[in-house]
Order: structure tokens, then C-alpha cells, then sequence
């Protein structure tokens, strides 16, 4: 008689459509048909006349204004009017807009059709100019920060950013910027387009260097994006150490966006993420491209090269601590601070959870930051 644990799940296991396919080949093939979903939805836009995220955003606005008519009937006294600034927004059009980024399981085939960006350490959201106040949204759409610019600002925009630790916000990407709707334009376009406005509209100088308070201004700072079909390029990101000057924002990893690719509400394998330990192992790089210190960070568990059993243990911790925040009474979620040596018993590899802070994969923000990461966020909003 066979034994039963020996016995497979199913007589047709092997007629199943992705049985034996690794996450590396189904993740190519899930990019090639969105891809060509992504070169016809723009044609049927286009067909269609639907309206996009900017008229979506000019509408909301006409909403607002037509609301502040109403409530000028009364003016609210200092005391309301400091209150009112510092309530927490939660908007519905902002909410899971941003785009998130999967794994790369495998160097992909066509690595000349990608531009990379090195990503800090921080909290992803989206930075919504109107005017002249702008609000940071989560990916969960409620507010964490909002800061006034010098002037107003005629057009609205929606910048795809990192909050770092240093107050300031790292563009990853652009939604809205310059009169232009850029979701489903193509990223070597967006990123192009970003460059040229950044400059030309004098971006970094929109803030005020100190807030109403007498606190530190906020910043704006455009990440560099290096093209993979220059061998050059590569070098000039990955040669040098740390990817940040002063190590100032830390790194956190890097992102890939392949040139094709539109901006994609939610997960998309066409913006795909490594650790910077992990460059050689997976893009099979030429020996001395990437700098020695980068590779030397390695969490005790990844040792051989065994990014594929890495990359699962992260998903299963990082599923798992999910669960147990899930699990916890609300009382206790607020009164814990989140004891993070005590899910794995493994207190060496604190580099993994801290790696999990700014969070670029798919999660959840309250989920991957620990409590007092949330606290120190909040003394940046609302000023």
C-alpha cells in the first residue's frame, strides 16, 4: 500500500496549466500580456473619450471650491481654523493609486528595455499639488503630511514619491504634472517629462525652507534613473557607495521599470524590486560593477546566492506578521510598539525587518511600519 503523504494532490497535477513553471517564466509571460493589454486600453481610451486621473482631479476641485463657497458664510475663529489645518484627509480619488512593484525573480530577457532608480528608505505616497497647498497621501489615501509653497501654482500635480527621515520627498514618479495626465503614457516618456519639468519649472525651490511653526521646511528631490542599455549608466549606478551622499537617506533597494511600461494602479510586473545585495545573484552582472559595500549588507539568512528561498521567507514573514497585527484587539494594536525580535526568534537579522519599512512591495503602510516609525511620521503632517 503507497503512502498516502507520497500520493500527489491531484491524478491531473501535470495537466494543471502552470505546474512546473517557476514564478521567473509565469512573471515574463505576465509582462508580455500586459504589455499588449496596455497598447490596446490606450487605443480604446483614446476611442472611448474617457476621462483620466486629471479630469478626475479638476472635477474633484470644482467640487471643493464649490463647498468653500458655501462654509465662507461663516468664519471660523484662529483656534478652528488651526484645527481644521491639522485634521487628517482621507481622499477616495487617492486612494490605492500608487504603483507597486513585485519581485524580480529572474534577470529579465530584455534588461536593455529597463530603467532603474535607487530608492531611500521612507514612506511611499503621493504628493497632490493645488494651488498653493500640498497634501502627501498614503497608499491608503489618508494624509500624513501637507506643506504650503511659495506661490500658487496654477496646474495641479501628482508626484509618485518616498517621505524620508530627512524631510524630504524623493520623486519616484509623476501622475499629473504640467497640464499633462501621465498614467498612461510610457515611463521612459514620464520619466523624461519629469526631468525636463523639474528644471524648467523650478521645482525644488517650491518649498519654504521652515514651516509656519519655525520648523524645517520641507524638500523636493528627484531621483536619478540610470538606462540599462548603457553599460555606462549601470556603472555609474551601482560603482559607487553609498547611493546616497552621506549615506543620507539610507538606501533602501532598487526599482525597475521597464520603458514600455504605463503607470499601473496597484501590483504590475513591469516595475519589479531588489535589495542591493541581491544585484549579482539575480542579474548575473560582470564581476566589479557593483561596489563591494553594497554587497556586503546581507541578512545572516541570505548566503550562496539562494535569492529564491530569500524572497519566500521574506513573503512568509512578512504574510505572517500581517496576520498577527490583524489578530491583535485594537487596544492592544495601540498600546504595542511592536516587538519585532519576537516573530522569528532571529533578533541578527533586525536588517530584514528594517528593510520592510519603506515598503515599495505589495503591503499595507500600517502593516510594515513599526508603531514608533507611525510616530514619527506623524510629527511631519498636517504643519
Amino acid at each position: 500500500m503507497s503512502d498516502p503523504e507520497q500520493q500527489p494532490a491531484s491524478r491531473f497535477i501535470d495537466q494543471y496549466k502552470n505546474y512546473g513553471r517557476n514564478d521567473a517564466s509565469l512573471q515574463e509571460e505576465r509582462r508580455q500580456r500586459l504589455l499588449e493589454k496596455q497598447k490596446r486600453s490606450r487605443e480604446d481610451e483614446l476611442d472611448a473619450g474617457r476621462p483620466g486621473l486629471l479630469e478626475e482631479l479638476e472635477a474633484e476641485q470644482h467640487e471643493e471650491h464649490s463647498m468653500d463657497c458655501q462654509q465662507q458664510q461663516s468664519v471660523p475663529s484662529k483656534s478652528s481654523r488651526r484645527k481644521h489645518r491639522a485634521r487628517i484627509i482621507t481622499s477616495k480619488l487617492f486612494a490605492n493609486k500608487v504603483q507597486l512593484s513585485e519581485w524580480m525573480h529572474e534577470r529579465p530577457e530584455d534588461l536593455e528595455n529597463w530603467l532603474v532608480r535607487p530608492c531611500p528608505v521612507g514612506q511611499r505616497c503621493l504628493l497632490v499639488f493645488r494651488q498653493r497647498i500640498g497634501i502627501a497621501f498614503s497608499k491608503r489615501g489618508r494624509s500624513i503630511a501637507s506643506v504650503r509653497t511659495k506661490h500658487n501654482l496654477r496646474d495641479a500635480i501628482v508626484l509618485d514619491c518616498v517621505l524620508a527621515k530627512d524631510r524630504t520627498f524623493y520623486i519616484l514618479d509623476a501622475l499629473v504634472l504640467a497640464q499633462v495626465d501621465l498614467v498612461s503614457c510610457e515611463c521612459q516618456f514620464r520619466f523624461a517629462w519629469i526631468e525636463s519639468k523639474f528644471h524648467e519649472n523650478n521645482l525644488p525651490e517650491l518649498f519654504n525652507s521652515t514651516t509656519s511653526n519655525g520648523k524645517e521646511g520641507f524638500r523636493l528631490s528627484l531621483l536619478p534613473s540610470y538606462d540599462l542599455a548603457c553599460p555606462e549608466s549601470m556603472a555609474q549606478c551601482w560603482s559607487h557607495y553609498p547611493a546616497f551622499v552621506g549615506d543620507t537617506p539610507r538606501l533602501d533597494g532598487y526599482l525597475f521599470y521597464h520603458k514600455e511600461s504605463q503607470y499601473v494602479y496597484g501590483n504590475t510586473p513591469l516595475v519589479v524590486w531588489l535589495f542591493a545585495f541581491m544585484l549579482n545573484d539575480v542579474l548575473k552582472l560582470p564581476p566589479g560593477l557593483v561596489n563591494e559595500q553594497h554587497l556586503a549588507h546581507k541578512p545572516t539568512r541570505y548566503t550562496g546566492g539562494n535569492y529564491a528561498e530569500y524572497i519566500a521567507e521574506f513573503d512568509r514573514m512578512q504574510a505572517n506578521r500581517k496576520q498577527k497585527r490583524r489578530n491583535k484587539k485594537p487596544k492592544e494594536q495601540q498600546m504595542d510598539t511592536t516587538n519585532e525580535t519576537s516573530l522569528d526568534n532571529h533578533p541578527s537579522d533586525a536588517a530584514l525587518w528594517e528593510a520592510m519599512e519603506a515598503a515599495p512591495l505589495d503591503s499595507d503602510d500600517e502593516d510594515l511600519h513599526p508603531r514608533k516609525e507611525e510616530d514619527a511620521m506623524r510629527e511631519l503632517e498636517m504643519e
